[in-house]
């Protein structure tokens, strides 16, 4: 009984130790590990709050507004997207854009391939007048004209109808002079023959000489009838008036078949060709496409408006078409190459002066790239160097990209890779006529430019009269300008030339800032080389402008007032450079040197 005491009361003990030390071990594991585990929660949670605090927010076209909170652009408007801090490649020219970030900013990328070279051909023209459609409807008689029957321009007229009646003393005595022959006709019958002819010839028919002869009375007054049909252009003569044998009376056009008659630049004749086939249409109907080919070429440019005349033909059965109405054409013509070549979309080219540069789809981001490029195809280019087929370029967001570029300081169109060559500095060139003359080009540029920032179109073409008025007088063979400089301002004088003429001919504002860009990159370049007339101005730039591939203006004041968009985004752009007057000391130190 006592063994069995003594071995229940130590196993008691052993079994006491063991879950005092089970029940230690238990406190000691699963009390640590969840203190611990709410411990690291936390520290957890807390890294979460203060990277969510940290989150930089930015604008896509406006890189340089940074905010901690979310919201609008204070310039354009647009949503403020956050900060992407992931660009770590090694590669100055990749940019890492995580998902959500490419996402956000909507980038879309093109395939670069192969493809029929076919650039588009824009043309302003307007409805003429076949030539070849015009009559003359002349008197073959000296006569006093009785009476008219069509009294207006525009009068439509059928082939035999009366136009006037007209009282003729020659064709009475040509009459009197059959009726006598008749007389002799068994003696004499040469007479009569003569007499006939007398009258033929002053275009009396044969049924009317007839009816003469039967009758044997005289008649005193002649019908003028017309040869054709048609609509009077033009009339000569009022009631009354005496005309002369051979006198235009009328001009009548038949409208049943018009020309289109369309001015082309010079840059553009190599991809005109006879038998092109052209698409237009007409204000009046904007909704109905006419199709047409060009059938004439004119072989002499029009030595002031530096513009060629290329003509089609049209039928005009329905008489829509109108002479003088405005025609907008569009030519599709082929490029003549070896091969296919490879095509890049218009949209994924970024213009850094003379650089054209675009942003690759390469492995962890987007790689920016110099290319060269060929003609221009209308919504895309030829693509000469710089890619190769099967490469993704940015073709939607490349702007959003560039501006990650520059945040993250990698290469971009502000950063580039190499420093491009400057304009070269002219200015020791420039002449005090030169400069004089630069001035108030810019002052007229400048009212032009303020005109499309209220998108007035009117006041803006204008203005262009003005500012093409300035240039006029600074051609370069009206200029004292000499070597380099006189090369120099004659190519850009070229330029400013083609894309003012743009503006003038244009009547809407949209069309007219198309051409106030290629204007622009001239008049800067310019004068970044030979000076400005001014004591100060800004460069200013938009990136969203011309379908997002960026353009520039020049300004007197800081504060941007966008020309490109007008009221719809005034204040969308940035100050990218600054252009000041060099003062006549340092020109002078310049000849010294």
């Amino acid at each position: 009984m006592k063994n069995i005491l003594e071995y229940i009361s130590t196993n008691w003990q052993q079994k006491l130790i063991v879950l005092l030390v089970g029940l230690l071990l238990g406190w000691l594991i699963f009390g640590g590990k969840t203190e611990s585990n709410h411990s690291h929660e936390g520290h957890q949670h807390a890294k979460e709050s203060s990277a969510a605090e940290a989150t930089v927010w930015t604008c896509s076209m406006h890189p340089q507004i940074q905010q901690p909170n979310e919201g609008d652009c204070p310039i354009c408007g647009m949503d403020l997207i956050p900060l992407d801090k992931s660009a770590g490649n090694s590669s100055p020219a990749v940019i890492e854009m995580n998902p959500d970030a490419i996402k956000l900013a909507n980038v879309q990328t093109t395939r670069v391939e192969r493809g029929q070279s076919s650039k588009e051909i824009h043309l302003n023209g307007k409805v003429s007048i076949d030539e070849r459609r015009i009559s003359s409807q002349a008197i073959h008689f000296d006569g006093r004209i009785e009476k008219l029957f069509v009294n207006f321009e525009g009068e439509k007229v059928r082939k035999g109808q009366t136009l006037a009646k007209v009282y003729a003393p020659k064709l009475i005595s040509a009459q009197e002079e059959l009726i006598q022959a008749l007389k002799t006709k068994d003696t004499y019958p040469e007479l009569v023959k003569a007499a006939e002819q007398k009258l033929k010839f002053w275009k009396l028919t044969t049924k009317e000489v007839e009816q003469i002869k039967s009758s044997g009375k005289i008649q005193e007054y002649f019908e003028i009838k017309a040869d054709v049909t048609g609509y009077v252009i033009k009339r000569n003569v009022a009631e009354g008036a005496y005309a002369k044998a051979g006198s235009k009376l009328f001009e009548i056009a038949d409208l049943q078949k018009v020309w289109i008659v369309f001015d082309a630049y010079e840059k553009d004749l190599p991809f005109i060709q006879k038998g092109n086939e052209i698409e237009f249409n007409v204000s009046a109907f904007p909704s109905k496409t006419f199709n047409s080919t060009i059938t004439y070429i004119d072989p002499v440019i029009d030595a002031k408006k530096r513009i060629l005349k290329v003509r089609t033909e049209v039928n005009n059965l329905d008489l829509l078409l109108k002479p003088e109405m405005f025609a907008n054409g569009i030519i599709y013509a082929d490029m003549k190459h070896k091969g296919s070549e490879l095509i890049v979309p218009k949209s994924a080219v970024m213009w850094t002066g003379k650089r054209s540069v675009v942003y690759v789809k390469v492995d962890g981001g987007f790689e920016m790239r110099d290319v060269e490029l060929g003609e221009s195809l209308g919504e895309s280019y030829i693509l000469k160097e710089g890619l190769e087929e099967g490469e993704e370029v940015v073709s939607k967001g490349t702007f959003t990209i560039d501006a990650a570029a520059q945040l993250n300081n990698k290469y971009s169109m502000m950063n580039r890779p190499e420093s491009e060559p400057g304009t070269p500095n002219l200015q020791q060139y420039a002449t005090e006529t030169f400069n004089a003359k630069l001035k108030d080009l810019l002052k007229s540029y400048l009212t032009m430019k303020d005109a499309m920032v209220e998108t007035k179109a009117k006041e803006s073409s204008q203005a262009a009269k003005a500012v093409m008025k300035a240039l006029m007088q600074m051609k370069p063979s009206n200029l004292d300008l000499k070597g380099k400089a006189m090369k120099f301002w004659t190519e850009k004088y070229e330029l400013l030339h083609v894309h003012l003429a743009d503006i003038l001919k244009n009547e809407n504002i949209e069309e007219q800032r198309k051409a106030f860009k290629p204007f622009n990159e001239a008049l800067i370049a310019s004068l970044k080389s030979l000076g400005t007339g001014a004591e100060k101005l800004y460069i200013q730039y938009c990136p969203m402008a011309d379908n997002d591939t960026g353009a520039y203006w020049l300004s007197l004041e800081k504060e941007i007032m966008n020309p490109y968009f007008g009221d719809m985004m005034l204040n969308c752009g940035e100050v990218t450079d600054t252009l000041i007057k060099e003062e006549p000391k340092s020109i002078h130190q310049g000849h010294q040197h």
